[in-house]
C-alpha cells in the first residue's frame, strides 16, 4: 500500500499506528500535542505539522480521534484536512462519532473529490495493541477495498455496513450495550461483598455461566482493587451513551436501562473519574468491594 497517513495519537491512535508500522507500512502521524509524536518517530515513523500537511503526504489518511468535535475540527479548521483532499485521496474515520458528524465528514471529503469510510472500532487498548479490533466500516466500498491489507493489520474482523452512518450507528449500539452491562456487574460485585460473599468468588462463577464475557474477566480483578487504568476512558463511554441515547430518541426507542446506565457514569465523572478506565463507574455504587471479612 501507499504511505498511510494518521491522525490522533491517544489510547488508541498510538497502538494502531504502531502496529501498521510493525508490519511495515510507512507512516506519517499527526497529533495536536504534537509531542506524542516522538515515541512513534523511534518505530520509524514520519511526523506532520497539520492534518493538511499529512493529507498532503498522504494517499490514505486514517483518523482516530477522541469525540464528534475534535473529528470535525481536524477537517474543518485552519490546516485540516479540507484543504488538501482531492482525487484520489482516501479518508478513513475509525472515531467514535454519531452518524450526522460522520455524514458531514463524508460530505465534504467527497464534495472535494476524495473517498470517505468510517470505521469505527470495537475494543479498547489492549485489542488496538494486539490487532484484535473489530472494525466497523461504511461508506465508499472501493475506498474500503483498498484499505483492507490497513484493516487486516489493526483488526481481527472488518465489517462493510453499507452507506455511511452504518458504522457509527453500530458502534454506538455496542457501546451502550457494554455501557449498561458494566453498571450491572459493578452493581452484582457491591451486592456479593455487602451480603458477606467473596467478590472473587463472584467472578469464577460468572466465567463459568452463561454470561462469561471477556469484559467480565478482564476488568473484575482491578475493580474488585479498586484500580482503573484507562483501556477506555470514561468521559469516553459516556459520551457514546449520550450519542447512544440520542440515537434512541431519533427512532422512537425506549431505553430505560441505558438512561440509567447514563446518570451512573454522569455520576462518576462528577466525582472527576472522567481520565479513568469506565469500569471506575463502580465506585458510584459502593465506595469499593474490599471483602469485609
Amino acid at each position: 500500500m501507499e504511505e498511510i497517513g494518521f491522525l490522533g495519537i491517544g489510547i488508541m491512535g498510538k497502538a494502531m499506528a504502531v502496529n501498521l508500522l510493525r508490519h511495515g507500512f510507512k507512516v506519517t502521524v499527526w497529533n495536536r500535542t504534537l509531542s506524542r509524536c516522538d515515541e512513534l518517530v523511534q518505530h520509524g515513523a514520519s511526523v506532520g505539522e497539520t492534518p493538511a500537511a499529512v493529507i498532503k503526504k498522504c494517499k490514505y489518511t486514517i483518523a482516530m480521534l477522541s469525540d464528534p468535535a475534535a473529528a470535525l475540527s481536524v477537517v474543518f479548521d485552519k490546516d485540516g484536512a479540507l484543504e488538501q483532499i482531492c482525487g484520489g485521496k482516501g479518508y478513513i474515520d475509525m472515531s467514535t462519532v454519531d452518524a450526522d458528524t460522520s455524514s458531514k465528514i463524508s460530505e465534504a471529503i467527497t464534495s472535494k473529490g476524495g473517498s470517505f469510510v468510517e470505521a469505527p472500532v470495537s475494543g479498547s487498548k489492549k485489542p488496538a495493541e494486539d490487532g484484535q479490533l473489530v472494525i466497523l466500516a461504511a461508506g465508499d466500498k472501493a475506498l474500503y477495498d483498498q484499505v483492507l491489507p490497513a484493516f487486516d493489520v489493526l483488526g481481527k474482523k472488518s465489517f462493510f455496513l453499507g452507506q455511511v452512518g452504518n458504522g457509527a450507528k453500530m458502534k454506538l449500539v455496542v457501546n451502550m450495550i457494554m455501557g449498561s452491562m458494566m453498571n450491572a456487574f459493578s452493581e452484582g460485585i457491591v451486592l456479593a461483598d455487602k451480603s458477606g460473599l467473596d467478590p472473587h468468588t463472584l467472578l469464577d462463577v460468572l466465567d463459568l455461566g452463561a454470561i462469561a464475557n471477556p469484559m467480565f474477566k478482564m476488568k473484575g480483578p482491578a475493580m474488585i482493587k479498586n484500580s482503573y487504568p484507562p483501556a477506555f476512558p470514561l468521559k469516553h463511554q459516556q459520551k457514546d451513551m449520550r450519542l447512544a441515547l440520542a440515537l434512541g430518541d431519533e427512532n422512537a426507542v425506549p431505553m430505560p436501562v441505558a438512561v440509567a446506565a447514563n446518570e451512573a457514569f454522569k455520576k462518576a465523572r462528577s466525582l472527576g473519574l472522567g481520565d479513568h478506565d469506565f469500569s471506575a463507574v463502580f465506585e458510584t455504587v459502593g465506595k469499593g468491594a474490599q471483602s469485609s471479612t
